[in-house]
């Protein structure tokens, strides 16, 4: 019996589950007074603003579709040794109106509008911020 046992207690604590350790939890986002916005600075492929332009309207439509009251818009860089807006790179800003900073759930329109992202440009920095209530755009 004491070496059914033993036999036992070695299988158990060699099966690959025994050894396999939780995945770490994600953390909790720190308090946000104002919402949380996701800032990047994508690198425009050539002769691609008016695609990734077009991406970032699809983006906004997407999320009025799903009634969500987020506001996303992009800016143009200005290069200042051209006097002219930069056609390789823009900033986008999206503000989540539920201040929480996650997403909602991916659908065909979700992948529809994340492809135009990927064609016409590639995101060369990412932030996400906690924007001050005082300085948020309407919503």
């Amino acid at each position: 019996m004491r070496i059914v046992s033993a036999l036992l207690l070695s299988a158990v604590f060699c099966t690959p589950a025994a050894f396999a350790q939780a995945a770490p939890a994600t953390p909790a986002l720190p308090a946000c007074d104002g919402a949380m916005a996701i800032v990047r600075v994508s690198d425009i492929k050539a002769e691609s603003m008016d695609k990734f332009l077009a991406a970032v309207d699809a983006q906004k439509a997407w999320y009025a579709s799903h009634g969500l009251p987020d506001k996303i818009f992009v800016t143009k860089i200005i290069d200042r040794g051209a006097a002219a807006y930069s056609v390789t790179q823009a900033i986008t800003y999206h503000f989540y109106g539920n201040g929480a900073g996650t997403e909602p759930k991916h659908d065909a329109g979700w992948d529809a509008f994340v492809k135009l992202f990927s064609d016409s440009s590639t995101i060369k920095a990412g932030y996400l911020t906690c924007i001050p209530k005082a300085m948020l755009p309407a919503m």
